[in-house]
């Protein structure tokens, strides 16, 4: 799905902002392949420069931004 916008508090903290990202190069699969390891993704959405990835809870948003913030993909760090 590409819903990453719900207002709805609790889904606003199951929701990972992913800033810095080569969206010439890096495509939605991408990021669904690579965040997918944390948790069931609910929705995601890739954007110029940045991407959201929205799962079903908080616990899973969380361990998707300690497990990679800071890691380097294509070329660039998140």
């Amino acid at each position: 799905s590409n819903v990453t916008n719900k207002t709805d508090p609790r889904s606003l903290n199951s929701r990972v902002f992913i800033g810095n990202l080569n969206t010439l190069v890096v495509k939605k699969s991408d990021v669904e392949a690579i965040f997918a390891k944390y948790g069931k993704i609910v929705g995601c959405s890739v954007h110029k420069g940045f991407a959201f990835v929205q799962y079903v809870t908080e616990r899973n948003a969380r361990a998707a931004v300690a497990g990679e913030d800071g890691r380097m993909i294509a070329g660039q760090v998140l």
